[in-house]
C-alpha cells in the first residue's frame, strides 16, 4: 500500500508515492494541468501502478470551486477520499502572520513547515513559480509576513501584453547582462526584477534563504545572496501536515 502525495499549483500537478509517512520524499512527477487540474489527476493516475492509495492528500492552491472536482477525480480515478490540507494559525511552534490565517496560501504555508520542522531556526522562503512569493520566519517561529508578486512568465507576458510589442514565443535564455532586442530586453527586465527582489528581501530578514519552484534552477545563477534549492518543499510540509493531522 502506498500514501499519495500532491501539490496542485496554478500550472502544474507534482505528485509522490510513499510507503509511509516517515519515508523520505522521492523525487516528484510532475504534469502540467493548463487550468484543468481534475483531468490532470486523471492522467496521473493512468500512471499509478498497483493498488489504490492507502490515503491521499493534497495541497492545492487552485480555489473552492476546483475542490469538489478535484476530490471526484481522485476517487474516480484512485477509489480513495483525499484530504485536504489548511493553512492554520499555528502548528509546532509555527506561529501564523495572516489576521486571518485561512487567507494564506497553503503552499506557502507547507513550505514554511517543512522548513521549521527541519531547522528550528530563522530562514526566508521563496517560491518561484506562476507568482514569485517570499515569506520570512524568525528564529522563534512567528512568521514575519511575505510578499506575493508576478513570476517571470507573468512579468513578460504583462509587459508585452501592454505595449504595442506582439506577444509572440520568448526564447528561454536569460543571462546576466542586458538585452540587445526587444524581446530579450523584456526578458532580462524580469530576470533582473525577480532577482533583485530576492536578494533585498534575503539581505533585509536574517537566517537560511531557501528558493524553490520551477523557476529557481533559472533564478538561482542569478541570485547574489547564497539561496539554497528545494526543489519539493510543499510536498515535504504535506508530509508533515498528513503526519499531524
Amino acid at each position: 500500500m502506498s500514501i499519495l502525495l500532491l501539490d496542485i499549483g496554478n500550472s502544474r500537478l507534482k505528485w509522490v508515492a510513499v510507503p509511509t509517512l516517515d519515508a523520505p520524499l522521492p523525487t516528484a512527477q510532475a504534469i502540467t494541468h493548463a487550468g484543468a487540474p481534475a483531468e490532470a489527476i486523471a492522467e496521473m493516475a493512468a500512471q499509478w501502478s498497483g493498488a489504490s492509495p492507502q490515503a491521499t492528500y493534497i495541497a492545492h492552491v487552485t480555489g473552492s470551486a476546483h475542490e469538489a472536482k478535484l476530490a471526484q477525480a481522485v476517487q474516480q480515478a484512485l477509489h480513495c477520499a483525499p484530504q485536504f490540507a489548511r493553512s492554520a494559525t499555528e502548528c509546532v511552534g509555527l506561529k501564523s502572520a495572516y489576521t486571518d490565517a485561512t487567507r494564506l496560501g497553503v503552499d506557502r504555508w507547507l513550505a514554511m513547515l517543512a522548513l521549521w520542522t527541519q531547522r528550528g531556526a530563522a530562514f526566508g522562503v521563496a517560491s518561484a513559480g506562476t507568482a514569485l512569493t517570499f515569506d520570512a520566519v524568525a528564529a522563534n517561529g512567528q512568521h514575519q509576513g511575505g510578499i506575493i508578486a508576478p513570476g517571470l512568465a507573468a512579468m513578460i507576458d504583462a509587459t508585452l501584453g501592454r505595449t504595442r510589442f506582439a506577444v509572440g514565443e520568448m526564447q528561454a535564455h536569460f543571462d546576466t547582462g542586458l538585452g540587445r532586442d526587444t524581446e530579450a530586453c523584456v526578458r532580462q527586465g524580469a530576470l533582473h526584477a525577480a532577482a533583485g527582489l530576492l536578494d533585498r528581501l534575503a539581505a533585509q530578514h536574517p537566517g537560511t534563504q531557501v528558493l524553490a519552484g520551477g523557476d529557481a534552477a533559472t533564478l538561482r545563477p542569478h541570485l547574489a545572496s547564497p539561496w539554497q534549492t528545494e526543489p519539493d518543499l510543499v510536498l515535504q510540509g504535506l508530509s508533515v501536515w498528513a503526519r499531524l493531522a
